[in-house]
């Protein structure tokens, strides 16, 4: 397998299960096509993404030239999403969580119906890259790969204004499923099944992405000012798990209700871009969708798509949020009454703990090296592993100043008692 020396990718990727052959593709082509004289004259698989970009599965990126009766040779690239082959507690979590099935059914059944419902009143805009071949046995999902058609994958967080892009298109996603709820008798999906995929055996299995706050309260100590914060972090220890929990309820009582992205992060976006500014933006990764509050979206895009300047302006966002929300759903015709901007911000404070999880567990590992560290490493670590991961990304100046921006006003607002 052919790869830049450049590039880091998870030692799972580096080469494809035996199954993806060309015989696999020309089936696949047959049925995508509807075409059986298609033949494959090339076929070249490389890793679909780099190290760290993904847990939850293995991705390949298949270059694939070929020809069918009556036409010239033509050329299709696609991106392959199945299960890890190795074994490995990676294997075992995605045996556990059923990332595929939930996938494939937001796919077949979700996204349908959400776009029947956005051609209905004109919208033409992409909500995910096309479906282009599913099965279960081996458990697979193979997309069209939109970066031929321009869309790049995004480092650095985004200003404002583009935040702001990014927020109409959840508002806009978010509206299509709180309709076909509301009108739930006229639509296949029932959303009550989309329940939370976190639960007590995935936090004990992957403790490592659940903890960190003795660390970060021993580096908090040498923060004048942040004495008060250093004992709030350190009594995390005992009672954060089951404050997570409670949010990952199948029947969270949360008065405003949604279809959640669930892994709302930049890293499961990519963007058409002119300079700095995004034109147009394509949402995947819907493994982990579920039906609860808007505000745990809302919150992942405050700390991984925006920068601190979102954060620091983080009510009009949500007001953003709430207007194009409320639009869409005229739009649509919706006659119920939307829930309030009251009851979107009191939700914003009842989800508080996830704004802990991603400042003190999750973005350190932004801050990762994968070069040095696949993802086994990653979620069978050793301690001494995980204590070198966390000093590392206090050293970051980026991490430490939006620690020092959030974890006073987490304090402020009681979330950290």
């Amino acid at each position: 397998m052919e790869k830049n020396p450049k590039e880091v990718f998870s030692k799972d990727e580096e080469n494809p299960p035996d199954f993806l052959n060309q015989e696999f593709f020309e089936s696949v082509l047959h049925k995508a096509e509807n075409d059986t004289t298609i033949k494959i004259k090339s076929l070249k698989i490389v890793p679909g993404t780099k190290a760290g970009d993904h847990f939850l599965s293995i991705m390949f990126k298949a270059a694939i030239s070929y020809t069918s009766e009556g036409k010239n040779i033509q050329s299709k690239s696609l991106i392959v999403k199945t299960m890890p082959v190795e074994d490995g507690t990676k294997k075992e979590m995605v045996q556990q969580m059923p990332v595929f099935k939930r996938e494939t059914k937001f796919y077949t059944e979700v996204l349908p119906d959400m776009e029947k419902l956005m051609e209905s009143i004109g919208d033409d805009e992409k909500l995910a890259p096309k479906l282009i071949y599913h099965d279960v046995n081996p458990e697979i999902l193979i997309f069209e790969d939109i970066s031929v058609d321009g869309y790049v994958m995004q480092k650095e967080f985004f200003d404002f204004d583009n935040t702001v892009k990014i927020v109409k298109r959840l508002a806009k996603f978010h509206a299509l499923s709180f309709y076909m709820n509301d009108n739930k008798y006229n639509f296949y999906t029932n959303f009550a099944k989309f329940t939370p995929m976190i639960n007590r055996s995935v936090t004990d299995k992957m403790k490592v992405f659940f903890e960190g706050f003795d660390i970060i309260a021993e580096e908090a100590k040498n923060w004048p000012g942040f004495e008060s914060i250093v004992q709030k972090l350190a009594a995390q220890n005992e009672t954060f798990i089951e404050k997570l929990l409670e949010v990952y309820q199948p029947n969270a009582a949360f008065d405003f209700k949604v279809l959640c992205h669930g892994d709302y992060h930049i890293k499961n976006m990519m963007f058409i871009k002119n300079g700095a500014n995004i034109e147009k933006t394509m949402l995947f990764d819907y493994q982990l969708c579920f039906w609860s509050s808007p505000a745990y979206d809302l919150i992942y895009l405050l700390y991984a798509f925006g920068d601190g300047s979102c954060r620091n302006r983080r009510k009009e966002l949500i007001l953003i949020y709430y207007e194009s929300f409320t639009e869409y759903l005229k739009r649509l015709g919706c006659l119920s009454k939307p829930p309030t901007l009251v009851q979107l911000n009191m939700d914003m404070l009842r989800m508080g703990i996830i704004e802990i999880l991603w400042s003190v567990c999750y973005l350190p590992f932004f801050c990762l090296d994968f070069s040095k560290a696949d993802v086994e490493t990653v979620v069978n670590p050793t301690d001494e592993f995980i204590k070198d991961v966390r000093k590392d990304a206090y050293k970051e100046e980026k991490l430490v100043n939006m620690l020092k921006e959030v974890l006073p006003e987490l304090l402020h607002k009681g979330i950290l008692s």
